[in-house]
């Protein structure tokens, strides 16, 4: 009995009714965009990122088989096959969901100045190893040990929907969405930051675009020396004296 009230009580909760609401909404804009194959194949795949993002805190990625990720999917091998060629093209995959939420938040905000825009980056990169430690380290190990770097899996028009609520999309915004990567938005950022007089107009971009990009994968490294440093003060004071310099 008391099941069944605990249960009564949370459905009849406004928050409750208002997230179911909201879900059928969606799922109703969903159906009327896209076929049922089209959503499906969107909710797989980004409910088998789900499962390792969860995993990963637990467990290092090189122990995390695919028989476990079907597992906890509810998936059989065949199906993960389907969406990933191999269980590291998954880092590539969860990089562009990454990159596109960056992006997309970033659109919703306003800045005062380029230096504001990359000290975001940092902020988000804090965020995602709050969330999940141990996916940058391990994206990290799968770059040096992988032939093949480059982030070939794109987002359907169908994961971009369920995903971020991007519905009718033009062809030219899915190629953005699908291209963008951390070495194009550092180069912009260092770009606009020359332009406004933020930065100096001799500066080296290559070399400043070099740190940049090595900043942002560091804390697999410091980690590695040292479990306990401080991400937060340590990314500060790095932008503050790559910032001093340019």
């Amino acid at each position: 009995m008391t099941v069944y009230i605990f249960e009564y009580t949370i459905k009849n909760r406004p928050e409750y009714n208002s997230e179911i609401t909201e879900r059928m909404e969606r799922m109703g804009s969903l159906v009327d965009s896209f076929s049922l194959r089209e959503i499906n194949f969107a909710k797989t795949r980004l409910n088998i990122l789900k499962v390792v993002k969860d995993r990963i805190t637990q467990k290092d990625f090189d122990d995390i088989t695919v028989d476990e990720i079907c597992k906890y999917a509810e998936i059989s091998r065949g199906t993960f096959f389907n969406y990933f060629p191999s269980k590291n093209h998954i880092f590539n995959y969860y990089i562009r969901v990454w990159m596109i939420q960056l992006g997309l938040e970033m659109e919703k905000q306003k800045f005062k100045s380029s230096q504001e825009k990359i000290k975001k980056i940092y902020d988000k990169v804090i965020e995602e190893d709050t969330n999940y430690p141990g996916f940058i380290e391990n994206y990290l190990k799968y770059l040096l040990e992988s032939k093949e770097i480059n982030n070939e899996i794109k987002l359907t028009q169908a994961e971009l929907a369920y995903k971020f609520s991007l519905e009718n999309i033009k062809k030219e915004n899915m190629e953005m969405f699908n291209s963008l990567s951390m070495e194009k938005i550092f180069e912009n950022f260092i770009n606009e930051g020359v332009s406004n007089g933020e930065f100096k107009k001799d500066i080296n971009k290559e070399n400043t675009l070099l740190l940049l990009l090595s900043l942002f994968f560091s804390p697999a490294v410091m980690k590695f020396i040292n479990k306990s440093f401080d991400l937060k003060r340590y990314y500060e004071e790095a932008l503050d004296n790559i910032f001093h310099n340019v």
